[in-house]
């Protein structure tokens, strides 16, 4: 069992938490707007969302800082808390934030954790595809040879790479992009897996449940027939016994048993 963060964390985490995921997908849509729409953009806001950028960099950071003092773990936090470090140490990644809203709640043993599970591997899915996008879109888009200039062609090279499908009409040329490239193909084969594990094991609750219902029907069949089979018995029974407690009558001379 993992050990407790403390009374002080968790009143932390549940005033704070909802902010931060929501801080994160201002910064979502703030770093998107300003890679995608760069040209277009004019000088000045393009400077005014960098600024909206570090500073919610500096809450994280922020964030981070005091998680660590408070919690029972002290710098083992960092350890255990792999996706908020990684969410200030690397800007892209830092609308991963928004997966800490699925990390609460029932087990996946329950129905209402599986279906947690569920929603985190869909919206962790949509997030690898979308910040890929955007950031090889960011590392590729100035490079003379890349042919990746445009945000289509970024999610058309994130969605072939992320599921290993690879067709090789897009591909990033600089080392940034490559190295987004391989991340993308790290990540996309863990998540295929999840989502592989994640329909197998519905397909194996559904079959495991029906199966279930058919012996407890089977089961529910065979009580009524022993059921009614024992009532046959009993009324056997009882009848013998009703029989064997009427007295013989004695013959009276006539040929009849008198009383």
């Amino acid at each position: 069992m993992a050990e407790p963060l403390g009374k002080r964390y968790d009143a932390y985490a549940a005033r704070i938490d909802p902010w931060m995921a929501v801080l994160a997908l201002v910064f979502l849509v703030v770093w998107s707007a300003r890679i995608i729409f760069f040209h277009s953009l004019p000088s000045e806001l393009r400077a005014t969302m960098l600024v909206v950028q570090w500073w919610i960099w500096l809450v994280f950071l922020a964030d981070i800082v005091i998680r660590t003092v408070i919690s029972n773990r002290s710098w083992r936090y960092l350890w255990t808390h792999p996706l908020d470090v990684i969410a200030v140490a690397v800007p892209a990644a830092r609308p991963l934030k928004l997966l800490t809203a699925f990390t609460q709640g029932a087990a996946f043993s329950s129905a209402r954790g599986r279906m947690k599970t569920m929603q985190a591997v869909v919206v962790s899915v949509v997030l690898l595809l979308w910040i890929g996008s955007v950031a090889v879109l960011a590392a590729e888009r100035e490079v003379a040879d890349s042919a990746i200039n445009s945000f289509g062609d970024a999610l058309w090279w994130a969605v072939v790479t992320v599921t290993t499908v690879g067709y090789g009409d897009f591909a990033p040329v600089s080392p940034t992009g490559r190295v987004i490239a391989v991340v993308m193909m790290l990540l996309g084969i863990a998540l295929i897996g999840v989502v592989t594990a994640s329909v197998a094991a519905w397909f194996v609750s559904r079959t495991t449940g029906e199966d279930e219902r058919q012996q407890e029907l089977q089961d529910e069949g065979r009580h009524d027939e022993l059921t009614e089979r024992i009532a046959r018995l009993e009324a056997k029974i009882d009848a013998l016994a009703g029989s064997e407690r009427q007295p013989a009558r004695e013959d009276d001379g006539t040929g009849a048993r008198g009383t």
